[in-house]
């Protein structure tokens, strides 16, 4: 495992840092806590390194704490005090001692702390860590913590759908939002769309499970998760990375930090990736293809001691081929072509498709374009612009601005019916019938955000005090073709606009030697509009005939507030050193909003925000001295005007409204155990159980009316067990370098990709969909990395490696779409590989 001196430098600047030196074989090593080097911090070990005094193995010999403040004017006298410990300790040898877990340092409640003296569930990987597991983007999260999944959306890769504790949307449009919260460096990410994408220079990745509404605000119900990127160190170093591999894929890293310029500290990174299509496609291009560039650029200004001033720009392009998906069943949740369309119609368009059915993955498909469509595609255009203002008023006392813009661009052109035909004659020459299911759909968003921190630490008393900001505008403008479900050509046009405000606090109470309270309320306003409007076009793409009729609706637009009170409270008890038991209580809440794709004017009629109440109980122990981690924390979470989706009777049109209520329990277990100085076993699972405790739906019953279904449901994207394993260490140091080698197992069971029904023949059957059929079986996945590390070349070093992902190939089904007559599904990614050779300097 890659030692602590070898990690990048420069990220995070937290307050204090303590720079601890240990002796090991012929060399001094320094370890930082938090892991991320201040320059001052470095300055100082470098000094320290001139002792060259004594050489003993695994000795802790000094322990320095720097403040962020000090400045050049000061590291002299820093180095001389430093310099003093160290020959003190230098004095006398110290028993030698086993290699400990390195601590791990989090931001989750707005300042640097301990992981394990957080009373939250959450989980931290490092920057060495995400490197070894090739983890750089959303895409790459499933399984990287107990209850976690991550799924590309059906037929949208650029589309994610998340899921944390069972607290999951399957829809893909701007007018849903999601229940976990995804941020970039703390700033929220506002929509679905386009949130897959490459980030540029990760220093850490914290995913917190539960609600986090009092500090992380609106839509963080089932948990957040936060890419944390690394600041620049005013230091002249970086790297560049090259890489090759299968199906011709081609990438090229670099991160430069430029040396410190007045009171400006520069860091740059880009990265590139091209990849072909992994499945051959005969009538166009092949699926499955990569092409993503990303870039980011960070400047830290040093205005003053106390002052410090942060730019962040990102941008990310992504310009490909959507993933491969085939017609998986000729049966849907209704039944079959010849059941819905009737035995003469059904059967004919049954026997055109049976040639075009495969039940594993495919390796060559064909797709069709309708005449306007243009090509098959996926795109995604980001940028954004952050502002991080920090001052500190005193030793006790700071404030915190967050200012941010952000746009993306996104767009989709997909056939999504898993066949290339038009059409079929069912009598030649008299009787046709299309078999498109085409369509195109772009999305123009636009977020910004301001936040306002106000914190401080007082006697035994922390706190944050803070007033938030939010607005966005997105518009979809969409053109499709479904001529296999006899509709003629479409537009369908909504857009989804968000101002939101909060205040928020938060405080710590460290009343007694070994106990602490936590206690916080967010109070949050926020006003949804948006406008519908659904109509036929004379062609794919053309222009409006009428917006008259059943299944279409004239420009309609809508408003609503809605707000929320987000309380949490919590009682942490430090049994020992190396022992600490929290409960924790809080409050979430996913945001109201209006069903903008239901051609019908209850398109008007918002759905109201959904909450849950979340009771946990943890335990966070240090143990077989520093050696081990164990974190296991139970939960349960009652959530309250759930959103259903209920069928509008006598249409195919679905509106969500706040009909139901669940209730989700589980049990989550992280495990991390430096086994030698070299190895380290690290691993999670997690146990979830679902069940609705009401689920109002249209029943099977004539007319339809409602139904409590909850009895007869199964809950979505809720897999009952999810569990991964990491063996990570140096298998020997060669004259060349040290040969490392990591193994990364993860398993997601079986899951459902709807709320569906457990029997349709049930009394209390209703809506759609039913197990059996609407599932997806457990999948397991193998990934491998194999590096030479630290070859010494020029003044730096080198690194090579040899990845392999989804190792043993596994080729399930991991989504699909239920058309109620037919299903399409999307698969596992083939075994890839590649060979990556990387210069640090």
């Amino acid at each position: 495992m890659r030692p602590a001196a070898r990690q990048r430098k420069g990220v995070g600047n937290p307050l204090v840092q303590k720079l601890i030196l240990r002796g090991n074989s012929d060399v001094v090593t320094p370890f930082f806590s938090p892991p991320d080097p201040l320059p001052q911090t470095v300055s100082l070990f470098r000094s320290v390194q001139a002792c060259e005094t004594l050489r003993y193995r695994s000795k802790e010999i000094a322990i320095i704490t720097v403040e962020t403040q000090a400045m050049p004017r000061q590291l002299p006298l820093m180095k001389a005090l430093a310099l003093a410990v160290v020959s003190i300790q230098f004095a006398e040898p110290v028993a030698a001692q086993a290699a400990a877990l390195e601590e791990v340092i989090v931001t989750a409640q707005r300042r640097a702390e301990n992981l394990q003296t957080v009373p939250i569930s959450i989980s931290a990987l490092s920057s060495d860590e995400l490197e070894m597991r090739s983890i750089e983007s959303l895409g790459d999260l499933n399984a990287v913590a107990p209850n976690v999944m991550f799924r590309q959306n059906p037929g949208a890769r650029l589309v994610s759908t998340v899921a944390i504790r069972g607290s999951v949307t399957g829809q893909p449009a701007i007018w849903m939002d999601s229940p976990v919260g995804l941020y970039l460096n703390g700033i929220y990410l506002g929509k679905t769309q386009g949130s897959v994408f490459d980030v540029v220079d990760i220093e850490r990745v914290e995913v917190l499970r539960g609600p986090q509404g009092t500090l992380f605000g609106r839509n963080t119900e089932g948990g957040a998760i936060n890419f944390i990127t690394r600041r620049p160190s005013g230091e002249f170093g970086g790297s560049a990375q090259v890489e090759a591999g299968n199906f011709d894929r081609r990438v090229g890293r670099v991160n430069l930090d430029l040396p410190q310029m007045g009171i400006a500290s520069v860091s740059l990174g880009a990265r590139k990736e091209r990849a072909d299509g992994w499945a051959r496609n005969l009538t166009g291009p092949d699926m499955g293809s990569v092409d993503t560039e990303a870039f980011r650029a960070s400047v830290l200004f040093d205005v003053s001691d106390r002052v410090t001033a942060l730019y962040d720009f990102d941008y990310s392009n992504t310009d490909q081929t959507p993933a491969p998906s085939s017609l998986f069943s000729l049966e849907g949740w209704a039944g079959t072509f010849p059941s819905v369309f009737g035995d003469f119609l059904g059967t004919a368009i049954q026997e055109a498709a049976r040639p075009y059915v495969t039940t594993s993955r495919p390796d060559v498909v064909s797709t069709n374009s309708v005449e306007g469509q243009g090509t098959l595609y996926e795109r995604s255009l980001g940028r954004s612009h952050a502002l991080t203002l920090e001052a500190e008023i005193n030793e006790n006392h700071s404030l915190k601005y967050i200012g941010a813009i952000r746009t993306v661009d996104v767009g989709d052109s997909q056939d999504i019916d898993g066949m290339p035909l038009d059409s079929i004659d069912v009598i030649p020459g008299v009787f046709s019938w299309g078999m498109a299911a085409n369509y195109n759909r772009t999305t123009e968003y636009e977020q910004v955000s301001h936040e306002l921190q106000w914190t401080a630490s007082v006697g035994a008393v922390n706190w944050v005090v803070g007033a938030y900001y939010f607005e966005d505008e997105g518009e979809t403008t969409g053109r499709q073709l479904f001529t296999l479900f006899g509709a003629g050509p479409q537009g369908v046009n909504y857009s989804a606009d968000t101002e939101a405000w909060a205040l928020f606090t938060q405080a710590d109470w460290n009343f007694a030697e070994r106990w602490t309270a936590t206690a916080g309320v967010r109070y949050t306003e926020e006003k949804r509009s948006g406008f519908s409007h659904r109509y036929t076009t004379d062609v794919f793409g053309g222009e409006l005939v009428t917006d008259q009729g059943p299944g279409l609706l004239p420009f309609t637009t809508y408003s609503a507030t809605f707000d929320d009170t987000s309380p949490m409270g919590a009682l942490a008890f430090a049994l020992n050193d190396d022992v600490n038991l929290y409960a924790r209580v809080a409050k979430g809440f996913k945001s109201g909003g209006f069903s903008s794709e239901v051609a019908d004017p209850a398109v008007s009629t918002p759905f109201e925000p959904q909450t849950s109440l979340s009771s946990e109980l943890g335990v966070k122990a240090t143990m077989l001295d520093g050696r081990a981690r164990l974190n296991v924390a139970v939960f349960n979470n009652d959530i309250s005007d759930l959103h259903i989706t209920q069928l509008l009777p006598g249409t195919t049109q679905s509106l969500v409204t706040n009909a139901g209520e669940a209730t989700y329990r589980g049990l989550e277990i992280e495990l991390a155990l430096q086994v030698t100085d070299n190895w380290r076993i690290s691993g999670n699972y997690g146990y979830l159980d679902t069940e609705f405790d009401k689920y109002l739906d249209n029943s099977f019953a004539p007319g339809r009316p409602l139904v409590d279904t909850a009895s007869n449901r199964l809950a979505p994207y809720s897999p009952e067990n999810t569990a991964s394993v990491q063996v990570m260490g140096t298998l020997f140091e060669s004259s060349l370098g040290a040969v490392e080698l990591l193994v990364d197992y993860s398993y997601t069971d079986k899951m459902y990709l709807y709320a569906v029904n457990k029997d349709l023949t049930a009394p209390n059957a209703g809506g759609s969909y039913v197990k059996g059929i609407d599932e997806v079986p457990s999948t397991q996945n193998l990934n491998a990395r194999l590096r030479l590390a630290d070859v010494a070349v020029g003044d730096g070093t080198m690194d090579f490696s040899f990845f392999v992902r989804n190792l043993t190939d596994e080729d399930k089904h991991i989504q699909m779409i239920d058309f109620s007559m037919f299903r399409n599904a999307s698969w596992q990614e083939p075994r890839s590989y590649v060979f990556t050779a990387a210069y640090n300097w």
